[in-house]
């Protein structure tokens, strides 16, 4: 990785963080005007309404770095983001509508939240090919300036007496406008036949997304259909720090992807365990940021430490096998995207396996645990697919391909 890649990495990072650190002081918040039911229907309608506009994305996001690494963003590819704006405008709307069943709350307050939420994640939905397209091309710095002053919008919202959800709505929006202008990739109105290449194209891609949001996710949404909502905000407070920091080798595992494709057509083999070791490192760093970190998040969220001290500790004990995992993912969807559909599927069947098996027994905590069983299968899978002597053949366009399968 070049000094540039990696200082754009770093520096896309950096103002992730402060992203978070907006996200989580609009928490706050949320937890003192709304209290531990405001917070769990925060994460509870978010977690949905990622999952139902990421199917309605069809994977298009999850492509986009693969094209803006070989510089894809021809007239066709311009036709499908076009197809994607228009089925993110429409979901979302629909979501609006039926609001009430999203969040699992009728009180005014509450509901009025859960729509804002809805309003905010179409825009940063809206953004995700854009951020993602200049990711894979290696050109951070539009993202970095929409996501400085999308921050700051959250951070001053609630201080000017505006309503959360607004606030939510805004930031959402600002990112998507910055995506747009600054990646100088504008969707297309589609034509007739569009669809189908839409749906052909994304599907490898949404599986993927998919599966790897919901391998690291999926404490929230059993929380969701096992706890009341007060419950899925004590589990979201006490993994907030892990999770929410998992940005990082993720972004680092995104920049990588020109650099390791252009190695690899040279015929360098990928380093699954070095890479593997740097995400475990990470890790542990944020580990002990998040341990640090629990008394000001128990506060700020108005909730007793002890009601996210175990929670906490799970999420600590997680993480480094958990940022191995996430390190490892785009670059090995890069290397064999089927082995590594195989290695997520793998992990999602015993995380659904044991959760399902054990519903009626476990606790909050228990579910942090249950996500961590299917991470460490998942990262053995990938490190066994990096190991490989195939590379799976992707076409981006006609100017550049993913290198094929060695015999």
């Amino acid at each position: 990785m070049t000094r540039e890649l990696l200082s754009g990495a770093m520096g896309l990072w950096g103002v992730s963080l402060l992203h978070k650190a907006s996200i989580l002081v609009f928490s706050f918040w949320v937890g003192h005007t709304l209290g531990a039911e405001g917070v769990g229907v925060m994460a509870s309608t978010l977690a949905i309404v990622w999952v139902i506009s990421t199917v309605a994305g069809w994977g298009l996001p999850d492509r986009a770095p693969f094209m803006g690494a070989s510089g894809d963003n021809g007239p066709q590819a311009r036709r499908l983001y076009g197809i994607f704006a228009l089925m993110v405008i429409l979901v979302h709307g629909v979501l609006l509508l039926v609001a009430e069943r999203v969040s699992g709350v009728t009180d005014p307050d509450c509901l009025a939240l859960a729509r804002g939420l809805i309003g905010g994640a179409a825009g940063q939905c809206l953004s995700a090919v854009g951020f993602s397209w200049l990711r894979g091309s290696g050109q951070p710095r539009s993202e970095i300036v929409a996501t400085v002053v999308a921050s700051v919008v959250l951070l001053v919202g609630p201080l000017l007496g505006a309503p959360l959800g607004w606030v939510w709505t805004a930031g959402g929006i600002t990112l998507a406008v910055g995506a747009v202008a600054g990646s100088g990739f504008f969707p297309s109105f589609p034509g007739p036949l569009d669809g189908i290449e839409y749906l052909k194209k994304g599907t490898t891609f949404l599986i993927f997304g998919l599966g790897a949001w919901v391998l690291g996710n999926i404490d929230i949404l059993l929380g969701r259909l096992l706890y009341a909502p007060e419950f899925v905000g004590e589990l979201q407070v006490g993994t907030m720090a892990v999770r929410g920091m998992a940005m990082a080798p993720w972004l680092v595992a995104t920049f990588m992807l020109r650099p390791t494709r252009q190695d690899w057509m040279d015929g360098v083999r990928p380093k699954p365990w070095l890479w593997g070791f740097s995400g475990a490192f990470i890790g542990v760093i944020i580990s002990g940021v998040a341990w640090i970190a629990l008394p000001f998040l128990a506060r700020g969220h108005a909730m007793p430490v002890a009601a996210i001290d175990p929670i906490n500790g799970v999420s600590m004990a997680i993480a480094p096998t958990f940022y191995a995992m996430v390190i490892l993912l785009p670059l090995s969807a890069q290397w064999n995207m089927k082995r590594t559909l195989r290695a997520i599927a793998m992990g999602l069947i015993v995380q659904v396996g044991v959760g399902w098996s054990a519903a009626e027994s476990i606790d909050v905590a228990t579910l942090v645990i249950v996500a961590g069983l299917g991470q460490v299968v998942t990262l053995m899978w990938l490190i066994r697919t990096l190991q490989s002597h195939a590379q799976q053949s992707f076409e981006v366009d006609a100017r550049a391909t993913f290198p094929r399968e060695i015999e």
